[in-house]
């Protein structure tokens, strides 16, 4: 797949609106007591996505590669209204290196798909 189809976005289940898109979706994903999406490896295998997730204070953070055409379909409100959560490559990176809690972004490829805990 080539990395231009790999939407790279980061999102953390504190505040609705801040640290993840205030849209329906989203409240369902990272909800209080819905972190059982991004933290479940069987859902995120079955979705294709390459989740890395990590406690920050009192909150866990996910960062997460997943195919342009998943995005679309699932979340498209992150290519306009809420592409302050998608995280851009450096010129000559084929990813991000991290979100803005520093965090890294998994390789997208099969053998990442699932989640992925950050241990301290």
């Amino acid at each position: 797949m080539n990395s231009k189809d790999i939407i790279y976005f980061s999102v953390n289940n504190w505040h609705c609106g801040i640290h993840y898109p205030d849209t329906e979706t989203f409240k369902k994903w990272l909800g209080k007591d819905n972190d059982q999406y991004f933290m479940n490896d069987d859902w995120c295998k079955e979705n294709k996505l390459c989740v890395y997730c990590g406690v920050i204070d009192m909150s866990f953070n996910y960062t997460i590669s997943a195919p342009k055409e998943w995005v679309e379909k699932n979340c498209p409100e992150l290519l306009t209204d809420y592409s302050e959560f998608i995280f851009l490559p450096k010129e000559g990176e084929t990813k991000p290196e991290h979100d803005d809690w520093y965090q890294p972004f998994l390789d997208y490829c099969e053998e990442n798909f699932g989640c992925d805990f950050y241990e301290d």
